[in-house]
């Protein structure tokens, strides 16, 4: 049985839960000709993914990417009206590209982060860069069809499962200060470079090997590393690599 979806709707009662959750039918909202980017690391996966879209929607123009650094640069040229992509990938996370086509291709690109953890805090941090979908890995394909319908047409599409979770972290007080706001992570400080860094080093690569794939000198990727972890407050690579995990900046092995 597939996921019934959840539409999401603004709150006139509490600005900081920005969307109330009540049950409809699936949109009527055309998906004609939409141009779409599939960013998964395996292969199989983003043919499926592939074959199910234009099975299921109308002359839809697919293109495939491996990874967040491929996905970001097809992104600004073939400009799509769809991003489907997995959150944890080597090198760049999901979150990372997510962020960086909807910065460069601009705001009404639709961004829809499939992921192993349905963890609310991977939630807030896909929504916070940008993506306006969340879906489990283990979701059933009618649920991705409704969610591609309703971000497509300008919508927030999240599962019920994950939707229930946020909504209980809400009410416990878990995802906002005392004064309502949203607390933003300490990563938000980072500069473009500084994330590629901390995603490279929680990923395995040595300050050369980083050095190499960003084509920078080993001192300049050394002054990355000794900003990001200043900004960070962290002191080793075994404490930067936990925050990457619990933030969803980094593939979890």
């Amino acid at each position: 049985m597939g996921l019934v979806p959840d539409r999401l709707e603004p709150s006139r009662r509490n600005h900081a839960l920005s969307w109330v959750f009540t049950e409809t039918v699936p949109s009527t909202v055309e998906v004609a000709a939409v141009k779409i980017l599939i960013v998964d690391d395996h292969q199989l996966v983003g043919e499926g993914l592939a074959a199910l879209l234009d099975q299921r929607l109308e002359t839809p123009t697919i293109r495939h990417a491996t990874d967040g650094f491929e996905a970001v640069a097809i992104a600004q040229e073939f400009k799509p009206d769809l991003v489907v992509l997995d959150i944890t990938m080597p090198g760049m996370s999901g979150l990372e590209a997510t962020r960086q086509i909807v910065q460069g291709v601009g705001p009404h690109v639709a961004v829809i982060v499939l992921s192993p953890h349905a963890d609310s805090e991977f939630v807030v941090e896909a929504l916070r860069s940008g993506a306006r979908g969340f879906l489990p890995k283990s979701s059933a394909a009618d649920a991705l069809i409704t969610a591609i319908h309703r971000v497509v047409a300008g919508e927030t599409y999240l599962c019920p499962t994950v939707t229930n979770d946020v909504v209980r972290r809400y009410v416990a007080g878990q995802d906002h200060d005392a004064d309502g706001s949203t607390p933003s992570p300490r990563h938000t400080q980072l500069s473009p470079r500084e994330r590629q860094t901390l995603q490279m080093l929680t990923g395995g690569m040595s300050v050369k090997e980083i050095a190499f794939k960003l084509e920078l000198s080993d001192k300049t990727v050394h002054a990355f590393r000794a900003n990001l972890m200043e900004k960070l407050e962290i002191t080793s690579i075994a404490e930067l690599t936990k925050y990457a995990i619990r933030h969803g900046l980094t593939p979890l092995d």
